[in-house]
């Protein structure tokens, strides 16, 4: 703590529970392999061209060229959490450069309350468009949608000295839309208010299509409401994703701007195109809690809430501990809904500045049931807090310091960035340093001259390149060079993300003759016409010996779908454990266990603490009741009847570890 107020920005480490994270996957994941589902949802309802601007559907785009992160455990073990804190002796925020630049905790010192909720663990679980994800904190969400890509992994920080004091700075290269985006975190001297300004730069001479959400999570309190101006809202309607309009807070069900009298998982967006001024706010019974309010850049205020219902509240305990996970998000955005992508002009930047802190307002105005007086007053208390004037100056400020390059950096990001401005020739944005050092693979060979060294040539390769720039380099590679095994097994990886088979499946075959590898075999399966020839290529992929554990689980996979019980008790029975204990081969032995009726098997494989059930996957909780289906059936002798499975269920509920409904069944 500083005793003049002065803002310090230094490393320190926290020690906490941490569960085991591993590396990237070395499986290109194409868009029919995501997390997110491929599902078509239906039409929206009732929203206007605003808000249905730059639409897309969840789960139709390829997250390729990024890799997925679902190596990970349920194994909580002492371990440290290197952070990065901000303080002047008021407020004090940590952030973590090696997990996507997440703010991981903001404390008001004078009034010793957390404004964020801080998760007591590191326990990623399976939410983010690449499979792992935290909760707490505030992250930074773009730039394609979904949680940030950058979620686990290490990004640019760094510290910029100004005549105002130091900023902590966070950047990174996006490689899907080829942009940069940066975070300037600023903490004024003797100041409770954290001021946070974001830049995204589009260095090419193309538009681009882009997402931004700022996501903070705040902690629950008794009598929480959330306000923020709303003519109306437009909330997810599950299932399906479907947006859709709704009064607000449409008191003929329940006063929805209560996230505690919503039973299910839901998200909320607040809608008043006339507003002057958005915020947001999350404030408890006494009317005390977080505000944050921006530039007018951000136009999207939400948030979201897991629900009261046991799946929702297994989610909070879940992703942290039980009885101390409980938070709703609350969230900014660059447009009205998260189911749209906003225009970057070429070479063009886009700029903001929100600022954060602590808000105190009469809880009679607060709790008015009215909710435009209640919002309308909690506005009058956040133009006091955070006067617009004063607002708009610190964002000429920071824009403009936005550009300077950092005095000192503190950790380093991807490769990527730095490649891209040895292709393109030209800087990705003005003030950000993106010199790393190179690890000399393919992608560095073709990068440079051109050529795959013999090097490259002798390793399958771990990271993947499908943008039109990459392939552009792939091609001349193979005009000056000829066929490599390496140059087509890639082309053919760019092709399949373009859904184009018939060439992929040519290159991947031109590959596997000119070498046979694992990589190139699995891709011959991804592409197989028929069952049996998928089949074929996955266990001649594994049969090389040096394929990833992540491999058994798209093999045991395929076999359950094609009902090839005998093969797949034979392929499990001889792999390695490491491979065996993939959460995805031992859920592909629970399926084969429910369907051939293997009931103390069953119930063994359901005891496991899972770490990797999607959101909203159903998987386990479907084993379960056909577990008590099997028991039910032996007792009775013969198949029992729909009242007598729901009174088996009423006397074994589904267990906590197995639940992670969305959406209660009885809604």
């Amino acid at each position: 703590m500083t005793a003049d107020g002065k803002t310090r920005i230094e490393r320190n480490t926290l020690k906490m529970p941490m569960s085991r994270l591993g590396a990237p996957s070395g499986l290109p994941r194409f868009r029919w392999q995501q997390p997110i589902a491929d599902a078509n949802t239906p039409p929206n309802r009732g929203l206007n061209a605003e808000e249905s601007a730059h639409g897309f559907q969840w789960g139709k785009d390829s997250i390729l060229p990024y890799r997925v992160f679902d190596d990970y455990d349920r194994s909580l073990a002492p371990g440290d959490m290197e952070l990065v804190t901000i303080t002047n002796g008021r407020l004090e925020a940590t952030v973590a450069p090696h997990l996507g630049g997440r703010l991981m905790s903001l404390r008001d010192l004078k009034l010793g309350r957390d404004l964020v909720f801080r998760n007591p663990v590191f326990q990623p679980a399976n939410l983010a468009s690449l499979n792992a994800w935290f909760s707490g904190g505030i992250e930074w969400n773009g730039l394609i949608p979904g949680h940030t890509p950058f979620t686990v992994a290490p990004v640019f920080a760094g510290i910029l000295e100004t005549e105002r004091g130091p900023i902590l700075r966070i950047y990174e290269f996006d490689r899907i839309v080829e942009a940069t985006w940066q975070i300037d975190l600023f903490l004024p001297n003797d100041d409770d208010r954290l001021f946070v300004h974001g830049r995204i730069a589009n260095a090419a001479d193309a538009p681009k299509l882009a997402y931004w959400w700022t996501n903070v999570a705040a902690p629950t309190m008794k009598g929480m409401r959330v306000l923020s101006p709303a003519d109306y809202s437009i909330e997810h309607v599950l299932p399906g994703n479907e947006l859709a309009r709704f009064s607000f807070p449409d008191p003929d069900r329940f006063d929805g701007s209560y996230p505690g009298r919503w039973r299910d998982a839901t998200s909320v967006f607040f809608r008043a195109p006339g507003a002057p001024r958005m915020y947001i706010a999350a404030l408890d019974e006494s009317g005390a809690g977080l505000a944050q309010t921006s530039t007018s850049t951000l136009v999207g205020r939400k948030f979201f809430y897991f629900g009261t219902a046991a799946g929702g509240q297994q989610w909070m305990n879940y992703l942290a501990r039980p009885g101390e996970g409980d938070y709703i998000e609350i969230q900014s955005g660059v447009t009205p809904t998260q189911n749209q992508r906003f225009e970057l002009a070429p070479q063009s930047e886009l700029h903001w500045t929100e600022v954060y802190g602590a808000l105190a307002v009469d809880p009679a105005v607060v709790h008015d049931p009215d909710y435009q007086r209640a919002s309308a007053g909690t506005g009058d208390a956040i133009d006091a807090r955070f006067p617009p004037q004063e607002l708009a100056e610190v964002d000429r400020f920071l824009a403009e310091a936005s550009r300077r390059p950092v005095t000192e950096r503190l950790s380093a990001g991807a490769v990527w960035g730095a490649r891209q401005e040895q292709l393109t020739g030209r800087r990705l944005a003005e003030g950000l340093d993106f010199a790393v050092a190179t690890p000399g693979d393919a992608w560095d060979d073709l990068a440079g001259t051109g050529r795959l060294s013999e090097r490259s040539l002798a390793v399958v390769p771990e990271e993947f390149a499908v943008s039109d720039l990459w392939v552009e380099r792939l091609e001349q590679s193979r005009a000056g060079q000829g066929d490599t095994w390496l140059n087509t097994l890639l082309l053919g990886i760019a092709a399949l993300d373009r859904e184009n088979r018939e060439e992929a499946a040519r290159l991947f075959e031109r590959s596997v003759a000119l070498k046979p590898t694992w990589l190139g075999l699995r891709q011959l399966a991804l592409v197989a016409t028929d069952g049996a020839e998928a089949e074929r290529h996955y266990l001649a992929a594994w049969a090389m010996g040096d394929a990833p554990p992540a491999l058994a689980a798209e093999i045991v996979a395929l076999l359950v779908r094609n009902g090839r019980f005998d093969q797949l008790e034979a392929f499990a029975s001889a792999l390695p454990e490491s491979a065996l204990g993939d959460e995805r081969v031992h859920l592909g032995r629970a399926r084969v266990a429910a369907r051939q009726g293997e009931l103390d098997l069953l119930d063994k494989l359901l005891k496991r603490n899972f770490a990797t059930i999607r959101e909203g996957e159903n998987l386990l909780e479907e084993l379960w009741v056909a577990l008590q289906r099997g028991r039910l059936h032996e007792a009775l002798g013969r198949e029992p009847n729909a009242a007598e499975l729901a009174d088996r269920l009423r006397q074994f509920p589904v267990p906590a570890h197995l639940n992670f409904r969305m959406k209660s069944a009885d809604s």
